[in-house]
């Protein structure tokens, strides 16, 4: 229980500090999405029964990636899938379902991931829909922190588009590489570093929490939902 209580405050604490650095930097920005960070891809069969999209909005490729992996799981399934960032979304017409994602950055979702939310709310809450999210405040996966994570990113986005019911809601760690050379801003570098002092990382500059079981585990019960 206290090993639970000591990973619940690190959460928070971590939330706190970043919140604190992000004052003194309100006027620093992401760093621009490149093709670098995105991943657009298809798979399954055409005559398959059911399409999903996964529009999901990323900074420096993580979320991509869990995106196209839980593509291709879905495909296995039977699926179609379409994996687009939200922002080559032109069209969400002939989906049977849809996946919406987004890394946590300052504190939130990523603009262009709110403004997809936003653009196709009736026709989110119209069909089978499922929600992830990724980032450091999932570097523990347990129930306290999961619970923690829900109320702090998932219920502010909820309440606001009260008719979309995700079918299930996956809550991931993310990544980031501190040596990949003008990958990221200032303000990006000086938050990760405090998170890697108060997570006690042996390597500060370098991390990857995405647990690939944990993503094919939901990947698979959303596939069963999407059904």
């Amino acid at each position: 229980m206290k090993t639970l209580d000591r990973m619940v405050r690190v959460v928070y604490m971590s939330i706190a500090l970043i919140a604190a650095v992000a004052m003194f930097a309100a006027s620093a920005q992401a760093k621009p999405r490149t093709d670098n960070d995105s991943i657009t891809k298809s798979c399954g069969l055409d005559n398959a029964t059911k399409t999903i999209l996964i529009a999901y909005d990323t900074i420096h490729g993580s979320t991509a990636h869990i995106a196209a992996r839980i593509g291709d799981d879905l495909c296995d399934m039977g699926f179609k899938v379409d994996v687009k960032w939200v922002g080559d979304v032109a069209d969400v017409e002939g989906y049977d379902g849809f996946i919406v994602a987004s890394a946590i950055y300052k504190f939130n979702w990523l603009p262009d991931a709110q403004a997809f939310l936003e653009k196709y709310k009736v026709q989110l809450a119209a069909k089978k829909t499922a929600i992830f999210i990724d980032g450091a405040s999932m570097s523990q996966d347990t129930e306290k922190t999961r619970a923690a994570v829900k109320k702090s990113f998932i219920d502010p986005i909820l309440s606001k588009y009260p008719d979309i019911s995700p079918v299930s809601i996956g809550l991931f760690g993310g990544a980031f590489d501190l040596t990949r050379k003008n990958e990221y801003t200032l303000f990006e570098k000086v938050v990760l570093r405090i998170v890697g002092v108060i997570l006690r990382l042996p390597d500060k500059k370098k991390v990857d929490w995405r647990n690939w079981d944990t993503i094919n585990t939901w990947a698979a019960e959303v596939g069963n939902q999407m059904k």
